[in-house]
C-alpha cells in the first residue's frame, strides 16, 4: 500500500501465492535483465521484498518454466544469465512442435472442444485439414483457430467451412508439410 500511485492495499505476489506449491513461468526467455537478477535471488534463497517494503520475506516455491528460445545460445550470446539458467535448468523436457506431433492433434482438438461444451463435433475433412496444417503457432494457435470455428459454426459440428482459408488451403499444398512429416488421409 502506497508504494506507487494507486497502490491502494498490499497485495500478494505470484510467487507469495504459489508459496509451497508450484510456480509456471511462461515465456521465460523473454524476460529483461533485471527480473533475471530478481528471480535468481528468489530461487537461490527464496526471500523476495515487495514493491515498496523494506520487510524480507521467505517462500517456498517450486519453479517450472516453458521458452521457445534456445537458453543455451542466449547465454552464450550474453541475452540471458547464466547463472540463471544453471540454476533453473535442472531437468529439461523438450516438446517437438505439433507438426512433428501429428498424433497428438485429434486429442488435442477433442480437449480443446470439450471447454467450450460436450455437444462439439468435428467433421472427418476438418480433422484431415487440421492434422495436415503445419501448426506454426503450435498448440495457441490451434486453440485459437477452434475458439474461432465454434463462433463461427451454425450447428455443433466444425466443417471446411468453419476453418481458415489457410488451414484448408494448406491440405492440399504438400510443399507446405515439412519434409519429414507424414500427411493424414
Amino acid at each position: 500500500k502506497g508504494a506507487f500511485t494507486g497502490a491502494t492495499a498490499a497485495k500478494l505476489g505470484l510467487f507469495e501465492v504459489a508459496d509451497g506449491g508450484t510456480l509456471f513461468i511462461d515465456e521465460l526467455g523473454e524476460l529483461a535483465t533485471g527480473l533475471q537478477a530478481k528471480l535468481l535471488r528468489v530461487l537461490e534463497d527464496g526471500s523476495l521484498r515487495r514493491v515498496g517494503s523494506t520487510r524480507e520475506r521467505t517462500v517456498d516455491t517450486r519453479v517450472i518454466a516453458a521458452t521457445n528460445r534456445d537458453l543455451g545460445k542466449d547465454v552464450a550470446d550474453g541475452r540471458f544469465r547464466d547463472d540463471l539458467y544453471f540454476r533453473l535448468n535442472v531437468l529439461t523436457i523438450e516438446m517437438p512442435p505439433l507438426r512433428k506431433r501429428r498424433d497428438d492433434i485429434p486429442l488435442l482438438v477433442e480437449h480443446f472442444l470439450r471447454r467450450h461444451g460436450s455437444k462439439w463435433q468435428i467433421a472427418e475433412d476438418a480433422r484431415i485439414a487440421l492434422c495436415n496444417y503445419p501448426w506454426p503457432g503450435n498448440v495457441r494457435e490451434l486453440a485459437n483457430v477452434l475458439e474461432r470455428a465454434t463462433i463461427l459454426t451454425d450447428d455443433h459440428t466444425i466443417g471446411l467451412d468453419d476453418l481458415p482459408v489457410t488451414i484448408v488451403n494448406a491440405r492440399y499444398e504438400v510443399d507446405a508439410i515439412a519434409e519429414n512429416d507424414e500427411l493424414v488421409t
